[in-house]
């Protein structure tokens, strides 16, 4: 594990240039987003499409080159990498079109899940919709909200939190294989997932929950430290540069992970599923 966190390291120094397309795909979607925002249900329909639209063509170029910078770290040209992403963006577009798809119903599947556990044995809290949302409008009445509910509710909400903490995390353990599965094993998006919980859930399951629990709670503190940074511009800006680098950083680390567990064994790849 080590051994296969510090080449990583080194695959990110040397291929820094995969923090471009992440941080210009940040800014133009984020723009999007910004002058799209309002409108009725159908431009809101058409929004979220090219919205998605977009996200698999960055994803399945930026995938592309990470790929190629696991199984090709001695290229001199690191630059030239850049190139790389139209190839990968015609190549797995449709793949990765169906692994959004499929991530969003097993995220839905996962929250349902969890809400209905959460009622038979948590509970209803009590509290409406709209009293939450104006809570959260200022610090000063989430205050106000908060001194408002009793023992047994605070109680129930600080359970629905920890359930929705849980929830989410296991979200991120069962895909997390699957980008890797699907760009070095299989392109078909169902064919990928499958083959990725049988590697997650393989012999290899204690290695393969520790590699999540360190990148979840690195980014977990990682995002603290950002939030409290934010009130300071100069340390806001380091701390954004900072999260890009880590993205980069945790998406080269499974990648390569992947292809030296699972694809690579012995010195030899292994394509099997």
């Amino acid at each position: 594990m080590l051994k296969c966190i510090k080449t990583s390291f080194n695959l990110t120094n040397k291929y820094i240039i995969l923090a471009t397309p992440l941080i210009l795909f940040s800014l133009l979607s984020s723009l999007y987003i910004l002058f799209s925002i309002g409108g009725n249900t159908v431009s809101m329909f058409v929004v979220v499409v090219l919205f998605t639209l977009m996200l698999a063509a960055f994803l399945s170029g930026w995938f592309f080159m990470l790929k190629i910078v696991v199984t090709e770290p001695e290229r001199e040209e690191t630059n030239s990498l850049m190139k790389e992403f139209p190839a990968g963006v015609g190549e797995y577009f449709l793949p990765v079109i169906g692994m959004i798809f499929i991530t969003f119903v097993v995220s839905l599947g996962l929250l349902a899940a969890s809400y209905y556990a959460g009622m038979k044995l948590i509970g209803d809290i009590g509290i409406s919709p709209d009293a939450f949302s104006k809570a959260m409008e200022s610090t000063s009445a989430l205050k106000t909200f908060l001194t408002s509910l009793t023992d047994s509710q605070i109680a129930k909400l600080n359970a629905w939190n920890l359930l929705l903490f849980f929830t989410m995390a296991a979200t991120y353990f069962v895909v997390i294989f699957y980008s890797p599965a699907m760009f070095f094993k299989e392109k078909n998006p169902f064919k990928s997932y499958f083959i990725s919980l049988k590697d997650l859930f393989s012999r290899k399951f204690p290695k393969n929950l520790l590699l999540f629990i360190m990148l979840f709670v690195s980014y977990f503190v990682l995002s603290l430290l950002t939030t409290v940074a934010g009130m300071n511009i100069f340390t806001h800006f380091l701390f954004t540069l900072l999260n890009f680098y880590y993205v980069v950083f945790a998406a080269v680390l499974v990648f390569n992970y992947y292809y030296e567990n699972f694809v690579r064994i012995g010195g030899y790849l292994d394509a099997r599923v």
